[in-house]
């Protein structure tokens, strides 16, 4: 086992009672094994973890809902602001 690997299963063991309920809540919403999710726990800290994996459950609920807007549509308007915005290089004879 590499050295980063023994540090993180170290800190999971390590643990308190308070954390491990914290981070089987968090991987139960994410639909993942505390084991699955603690590497990014690790990494991130379980406050940006836990907004992460709260956005895409209300980003998946947005799509549900309907109340988001097409790529195409989103393109479409890019492409405009663009074109009204940005100059192009001209090459020169």
């Amino acid at each position: 086992m590499n050295l980063g690997l023994k540090k993180q299963a170290e800190a999971l063991a390590a643990l308190s009672a308070d954390d491990h309920v914290r981070l089987e809540r968090l991987a139960a919403l994410a639909e993942l094994t505390p084991e699955e999710i603690w590497p990014e726990v690790w990494q991130y800290g379980f406050e940006d973890v836990e907004e992460s994996v709260q956005a895409g459950l209300d980003a998946d609920e947005d799509i549900k809902a309907g109340r988001t807007v097409a790529h195409e549509e989103v393109m479409a308007k890019a492409l405009l602001i663009l074109e009204a915005n940005v100059k192009t290089k001209r090459k020169t004879g």
